[in-house]
């Protein structure tokens, strides 16, 4: 029988386990193409010979074309075998025990690693807002909230992340009023340390609060001009050296420190990310922030997303601990009939966000109830807009002041401010 890249791994796993389960620590690995190989022992304890071939003979009979040519590596012998124990892509399966050895899953991949590097201590004062699909008015709910908290006083810088496809500078700020470089240019000018001086951020000319508030953009791109040109920047801006996720980071922050130069330090970044499972909206998840906004829609292709990143996460109880009280969903485009699309709502999020809380008879676990309205699951509502559909913000920027918009907005803006208050404080 032909065996496919799902069944390899899966088979290896619970290779990998039984040998485990015999006391021994073990790595498995899946590399870029795919092929699996083992790591047995560690400094401590080297496994037997006749156990190494008889590992290997099982990968080879339960993996098939997908069996390393070197199916069985042993720690002792490896050169830096720590490198491989805290590798990109690692999952620790389980901690040692009783009888038992340490069980480690390492995924090499080209893009996508970024899902799992999950810091423990993101950066203060930042919000990302997400969509696993596009269309579900995410940039216009950043706007909204970037609106909100500057008539509240506060100073508010608002990072484009969408690199492929910018949408919510237009409805901030006029393209002639851009500032000369966007996100991609620090990407450019970074990479040979010519960084320093760029002009990265606009106040918005869409936006004036009353009193001491303001709203800030830093553009994916910078203002459009004849010599200006962003496609060969965005495509050196994925490059592996320096790190992606260092590179953004130092690019949101020379933003933040342009807006802190030219005026105060903002008091929130909200980081309008690009939809999907792409490696910027990864890195502002779960690196960049402290709070994440899901957006989404309650239809069964949004969940079939949003169900595997968090069956991803929770496979590793570490990253299911350090990520899941940064993260709210929002129900957007709310019907008219909106008790029961809301109750759907909640149970398809709270079935998906499950993948990341404890089992229910863990006394010390965090399993947040349904109705919880604190938890992770509880959706933010965003009333259906009709008033929106079809919206040219450049050309009418009254749109903000219409009330209608607004009062769609209130549960989500209010929900949204207590989050920020509770996790900056």
């Amino acid at each position: 029988m032909t065996v496919r890249f799902d069944e390899a791994w899966i088979s290896a796993r619970r290779v990998a386990a039984r040998i485990s389960d015999d006391g021994l620590d073990v790595v498995l690995v899946r590399n870029l193409l795919g092929m699996i190989s083992v790591v047995l022992g560690n400094s401590r304890m080297l496994p037997a010979t006749d156990l190494v071939q008889r590992v290997g003979d099982e990968l080879r009979a339960e993996t098939g074309p997908f069996c390393a040519l070197t199916p069985v590596l042993i720690w002792q012998d490896l050169s830096a075998p720590e490198a491989l124990a805290d590798a990109p892509g690692r999952s620790i399966v389980r901690e040692p025990g009783e009888g038992v050895g340490r069980l480690i899953t390492v995924e090499r991949t080209v893009v996508g690693t970024e899902w799992s590097r999950i810091t423990t201590d993101p950066p203060g004062r930042r919000v990302t807002l997400y969509g696993f699909k596009g269309g579900v008015g995410r940039s216009t709910a950043t706007v909204m909230l970037a609106r909100h908290l500057a008539k509240q006083g506060q100073c508010v810088l608002v990072v484009d992340l969408d690199l492929e496809s910018p949408g919510v500078s237009a409805l901030l700020i006029d393209d002639e009023q851009l500032p000369a470089s966007g996100i991609v240019d620090h990407f450019a000018e970074a990479a040979v340390d010519n960084a320093a001086g760029l002009d990265l951020v606009a106040r918005s000319s869409a936006i004036r609060s009353q009193g001491n508030g303001e709203v800030w953009i830093a553009p994916a791109s910078g203002r459009p001009g004849p010599t200006y040109r962003y496609l060969p920047k965005l495509n050196r801006a994925y490059l592996e050296e320096p790190p992606f996720a260092e590179r953004l980071n130092d690019a949101v922050t020379a933003c933040e420190d342009r807006v802190t130069f030219l005026s105060r330090a903002p008091d929130v970044v909200l980081l309008d990310s690009r939809a999907g499972l792409h490696d910027i909206a990864a890195v502002a998840i779960t690196q960049l922030s402290d709070l994440s906004l899901l957006f989404a829609v309650d239809n069964p292709h949004t969940w079939a997303g949003y169900r595997e990143l968090f069956r991803e996460w929770g496979t590793d109880p570490e990253r299911a601990r350090a990520i899941r009280e940064r993260l709210k969903m929002v129900a957007s485009g709310v019907p008219t009939a909106r008790d029961d699309y809301l109750l759907s709502f909640l149970d398809h999020s709270q079935t998906c966000l499950a993948e990341l809380y404890d089992d229910v008879d863990m006394l010390e676990g965090y399993n947040p109830s349904l109705q919880d309205v604190d938890a992770p699951h509880w959706p933010l509502p965003i009333s259906f807009q009709p008033n929106l559909v079809g919206l040219d913000a450049a050309a009418h920027r009254e749109w903000l002041e219409d009330a209608q918009i607004e009062s769609s907005f209130f549960e989500f803006l209010q929900g949204a401010t207590d989050l920020i208050e509770r996790s900056f404080s």
